[in-house]
């Protein structure tokens, strides 16, 4: 009799009122509401279980995979990879004390989590230096449901995270990275990545609460040709690179698919990593000028080309480039 078998039967001798049928269509329903590939039947029984009350109280492997993960379950090790780390918060509980709260998420071969750090184990020595794809071990965590019943891994005062060598058989973050035109409705903990369009813009705004907040906004270009719209929350243009170019072949790490106004959109926030192609300093550029128009504001809009044959627009709103004209070369600081 497999393992699997054997919790069945456990769960059902417990529950004589329910059949196997009954069980094997709450499993199919768990993992639907779950998604698909991110839960195996086994860990559906586990959180089956725990709604009905029922305790399976089989001895845990020392390490498990994020696919078996089921909520009650206590000092499990896990082998994963880095997606993202967010910043460490600080909340306050009912009685007024505080405690600290970092969270971040890790995948391996089969599926994706999310990982609490709670109080010091926020501030583990070397945390913040984690990058995505990096391999690390969770040891002694235990796991609770969020407010949609999926499992989250708690590291308490008895559990720790630590570095996990250099070689792994879980693929790498450029092996789970998909072209954005591939991505779907209600997809999460994404790694997608395509080509710029347009420019980055940053947008402040006050939320429900009347506080302020910002979002940094922009658009990619997938091999389908399609643009999609993404939205980066309490992120701005300090992460970005001081110079890029339209059409930057661009990479975002720890985002979601969302139904928006204009359609299907991918949403991030400060957790997200955005890897954008550019330069960290501001060089001048060398172009020929190739038109000059006027634009109906009267600013002065210029269409150059580099020596490499890159073609660069010129917005002049403080009218320096009026006695400019076409063909000639000049040499502009990019702003």
């Amino acid at each position: 009799m497999s393992e699997f078998d054997s919790l069945l039967s456990k769960l059902l001798e417990q529950k004589p009122d329910i059949t196997k049928a009954q069980i094997d269509e709450l499993i199919q329903r768990k993992k639907e509401k779950i998604g698909a590939g991110y839960l195996t039947d086994q860990g559906a029984l586990f959180l089956i279980a725990s709604d009905l009350g029922v305790s399976l109280s089989e001895p845990l492997k020392v390490e498990m995979g994020l696919k078996d993960l089921y909520v009650g379950a206590k000092e499990i090790t896990l082998a994963t990879r880095v997606m993202n780390v967010y910043p460490v918060k600080q909340f306050s509980r009912k009685d007024g004390s505080q405690f600290l709260l970092r969270t971040m998420t890790v995948y391996d071969g089969d599926s994706r989590a999310q990982v609490k750090l709670w109080d010091e184990k926020a501030n583990l020595p070397g945390i913040e230096n984690l990058k995505p794809g990096d391999l690390v071990k969770i040891i002694k965590a235990y796991v609770k449901s969020d407010m949609r019943g999926n499992p989250i891994i708690n590291v308490g005062s008895g559990s720790n995270i630590e570095p996990n060598g250099t070689t792994s058989t879980i693929p790498s973050l450029d092996a789970i990275t998909d072209d954005v035109s591939n991505v779907k409705e209600n997809q999460q903990n994404l790694v997608v990545t395509g080509i710029l369009d347009g420019n980055l813009r940053t947008t402040e705004f006050t939320n429900f609460k009347g506080e302020p907040g910002k979002s940094l906004q922009l658009r990619l270009k997938g091999k389908d040709g399609n643009i999609m719209r993404v939205v980066l929350w309490n992120k701005d243009e300090s992460t970005v690179p001081k110079v890029v170019t339209s059409g930057a072949k661009t990479r975002l790490i720890g985002v979601k698919t969302k139904v928006g106004q204009m359609g299907l959109e991918i949403h991030g926030d400060e957790g997200t990593v955005l890897e954008i192609e550019g330069a960290a300093e501001i060089e001048p550029v060398i172009i020929r000028i190739l038109s000059m128009t006027k634009s109906d504001s009267g600013n002065t809009l210029i269409l150059g080309a580099t020596q490499d044959k890159k073609l660069v627009s010129i917005s002049d709103m403080a009218h320096i480039t009026k006695d400019l004209a076409v063909g000639d070369v000049v040499e502009c600081m990019p702003s």
